[in-house]
C-alpha cells in the first residue's frame, strides 16, 4: 500500500506548539484573547488556533497562511484548483469526508492532492491514507472556503418526502431537549447571516406571512429574496436572533432594538437587530455592521478628489460646524467614521454621540443616545462640552435643541461634524435656518458641508453601449452634457443583475467669506448657488456622469440617485 509521504506532509509532533509560537511571533491575536483561546482549548480539546478561529480572533486565511507557514504546503483556492475527484473512486464517503473536513481534489503526478481544513490532524488524514492507500499531498483549505465548495459539490440530496420527515425529526428532537429556540432557529440564522456576509448583503429581513417565513436580503441597496421556509420556524428563527441581541423574549407586543455578534469565516461581524410586531408573528431586521467590508479612510471612499480633499480640509478646521447630508443608507455615517479615522494619533480629544453607535473606535469616546431615560442629543452635547473636547461627532440634527447647541460649541472652539437631512450640500443652509438657528449665528459657526448618494457599480461583465433617447431627454432637461457612451448591465454568476458593488456620488464646498457674509443676510439659495458655481462647486449629478464616462456606472443609476 503506498503510504503518504511523511517527510512532505506528515505534520511533526511539535507541530501544534510551532502554529502556537507562530501566533505569538506575528502578533497574529493579542494576548488576551490567545490565553482565553488556550483555556477554552485545555477544556474542549481542541486546538487553539481552532479555537481562535471559531471565536472569531483569527480569520479562515490568516489560519491557512498559519498552517501554510509551518507545514510548508500550500494554501488551497477552490477556483484554482475546484473538486474534480469522485469519492467513491477512493473508496470513501462524502459523510466521512465531510465530518473529518477533507476534500480531495485530484491527481497530480502520481499524488493526491486534498485540502483540509486543518492539516495536522493526524488521525483524520491517517485514515483517509489508510482507506484510499494513495500518497497524499496536503493544502491548507480556509474553512469558510472549503464548506462552500464542498456543499457546491456535493450537495446533499434527499426526496421532499424525507426532507420533509427529517425536519420534524430535527424539530422533535429539539422540542424534547426544550431548546427549539436554539436548535432549528439557531440553525436558521446561523446560514442566512453566512450567505449574506457571503453576498455582500447589508442588511437580512426575516418576515413572517401567513403560510411562511419570508427571508430577504438586501444586496447594493436592492431588496432580494433568498429563501422562503415553514412557517412553524418563524418564531424559533427571530427567538433565535433575540437571544443573540439580548431582547426580552417574553416581549412580543412592542419593537424592540439591540446588538449581537456573528463569527463567519473567522471574523467577528458586528449587527444591530430591531424587532417588530406583526399580523403573523414578529419580525426582524439584521443590519450587518462589517468594519472588514467597509473602508474608513478618505483615500478609499471612492469619492472625487475635489469632495475628498473638502472633507480632509474640514478635518483640519480648529472649529467650526460641518454638515453631511444625505438620505437614510446613503454613506454619510461611512464619510464621518472615515473623518474620524483621520483623528486617530492625534493630540485632539473627540468625542462624539450616536443613535446608534455603529462602530467602535480606540480614539474617540463614543456615546449612544437613550431617550427613555433623558439622554438625548442635546443633553449629551451639553455635557460633553465640560469634557473639554476638540472634536464633537453629532450622529444626527434633527431638532431644534440640538442644533442650537451644535452650534453654540462650533462658536466657542470646538470643531462639530454632524449629519443632517437635506436634499443636497446647500440645502443644509434653509435646513439649519428652518430648525431655529439665526443666520448670524450660522455664519459665525459655518465651515461647509457635503451630501452624497449611493449607486450601485457595474460588474465587470458589462459592455459599452450608445446612451438611450430617454436617458439623454432626462439629462437635457437638466442641462448636463449627455456622454456619448454609457455601461451597459449584463449580468453574469458572480454579479446581481449586472451590478456588484455600490459607489458614492457626492458634491461639497468649504464656506468663504463671501458666502458666509450672504448667510449672515438670509441670502436666498440662488445666491448661494452663484457664488458657490464661481467657485467651482461640482454637482452630486456632475459627479454621477463623470463616473459614467468611467465605466463604473449608469445613467439610470445616477438619475434615479439624484431623484431622492
Amino acid at each position: 500500500m503506498a503510504l503518504i509521504d511523511l517527510t512532505e506532509t506528515q505534520p511533526a509532533p511539535d507541530a501544534r506548539r510551532r502554529v502556537r509560537a507562530q501566533i505569538e511571533k506575528e502578533g497574529l491575536v493579542d494576548a488576551a484573547a490567545l490565553s482565553r483561546a488556550i483555556i477554552v482549548a485545555d477544556r474542549t480539546g481542541q486546538p487553539v488556533e481552532q479555537v481562535l478561529n471559531q471565536l472569531g480572533a483569527l480569520s479562515d486565511d490568516a489560519l491557512a497562511r498559519l498552517y501554510a507557514s509551518v507545514l510548508e504546503c500550500d494554501v488551497w483556492r477552490p477556483d484554482d484548483r475546484p473538486i474534480d475527484i469522485d469519492p467513491a473512486e477512493l473508496g470513501v464517503t462524502v459523510d466521512y469526508l465531510r465530518r473529518v473536513r477533507l476534500a480531495p481534489l485530484c491527481e497530480e503526478r502520481g499524488w493526491t492532492l486534498v485540502a483540509a481544513c486543518d492539516p495536522l490532524d493526524g488521525e483524520a488524514i491517517e485514515g483517509l491514507v489508510f482507506a484510499t492507500g494513495r500518497r497524499i499531498k496536503l493544502l491548507a483549505a480556509p474553512p469558510g472556503d472549503w464548506r462552500r465548495a464542498f456543499d457546491r459539490a456535493f450537495p446533499e440530496e434527499a426526496s421532499e418526502a424525507a426532507v420533509i420527515d427529517q425536519r420534524r425529526v430535527d424539530r422533535d428532537v429539539d422540542r424534547v431537549a426544550d431548546s427549539a429556540a436554539e436548535g432549528q432557529g439557531a440553525r436558521l440564522v446561523a446560514s442566512v447571516f453566512e450567505a449574506a456576509v457571503g453576498a455582500r448583503a447589508s442588511d437580512i429581513h426575516f418576515e413572517p406571512r401567513r403560510n411562511d417565513l419570508r427571508i430577504r436580503l438586501r444586496i447594493d441597496g436592492q431588496l432580494t429574496d433568498y429563501r422562503a421556509v415553514s412557517a412553524d420556524l418563524a418564531a424559533p428563527a427571530v427567538s433565535r436572533v433575540k437571544v443573540i441581541a439580548n431582547l426580552n423574549l417574553g416581549e412580543r407586543r412592542l419593537p424592540q432594538d439591540g446588538r449581537a455578534s456573528f463569527v463567519v469565516s473567522g471574523r467577528s461581524i458586528d449587527v444591530r437587530v430591531a424587532t417588530a410586531p406583526t399580523v403573523f408573528g414578529e419580525s426582524a431586521v439584521l443590519r450587518i455592521l462589517d468594519r472588514a467590508a467597509v473602508a474608513l479612510d478618505l483615500d478609499a471612499l471612492g469619492l472625487s478628489p475635489q469632495v475628498t480633499e473638502v472633507l480632509r480640509r474640514a478635518g483640519k478646521a480648529p472649529h467650526g460646524l460641518f454638515l453631511v447630508t444625505g438620505p437614510t443608507g446613503s454613506g454619510k455615517t461611512t464619510s464621518l467614521y472615515a473623518l474620524l479615522a483621520t483623528f486617530k494619533g492625534s493630540a485632539r480629544k473627540v468625542m462624539s454621540v450616536e443613535d446608534p453607535v455603529e462602530y467602535h473606535f480606540e480614539h474617540v469616546a463614543q456615546t449612544q443616545i437613550a431617550p427613555a431615560i433623558g439622554l438625548t442629543f442635546a443633553t449629551v452635547l451639553r455635557a460633553f462640552l465640560r469634557q473639554d473636547p476638540d472634536v464633537i461627532l453629532v450622529g444626527e440634527i434633527r431638532d431644534p435643541e440640538t442644533a442650537s447647541v451644535a452650534v453654540q460649541a462650533a462658536m466657542t472652539g470646538h470643531l462639530v461634524l454632524a449629519s443632517v437631512h437635506a436634499n443636497d450640500a446647500l440645502a443644509v443652509i434653509p435646513r439649519m435656518l428652518d430648525l431655529g438657528v439665526e443666520p448670524y449665528q450660522l455664519a459665525a459657526a459655518f465651515r461647509g458641508s457635503m451630501a452624497q448618494r449611493l449607486v450601485r457599480r457595474v460588474c465587470d461583465c458589462a459592455v459599452s453601449a450608445p446612451l438611450s433617447a430617454l436617458d439623454a431627454d432626462v439629462l437635457r432637461t437638466r442641462g448636463s452634457a449627455a456622454p456619448a457612451v454609457t455601461p451597459l448591465a449584463v449580468g453574469c454568476p458572480a454579479c446581481s443583475g449586472g451590478f456588484k458593488g455600490r459607489l458614492p456620488i457626492a458634491e461639497g464646498f468649504l464656506a468663504d467669506e463671501a458666502m458666509l457674509r450672504e448667510i449672515a443676510v438670509g441670502g436666498d439659495r440662488p445666491s448661494l448657488q452663484r457664488l458657490a458655481a464661481a467657485r467651482g462647486f461640482q454637482s452630486m449629478l456632475g459627479d454621477g456622469l463623470r463616473k459614467v464616462a468611467e465605466g463604473l456606472t449608469t445613467v439610470g443609476e445616477v438619475v434615479a440617485a439624484v431623484d431622492v
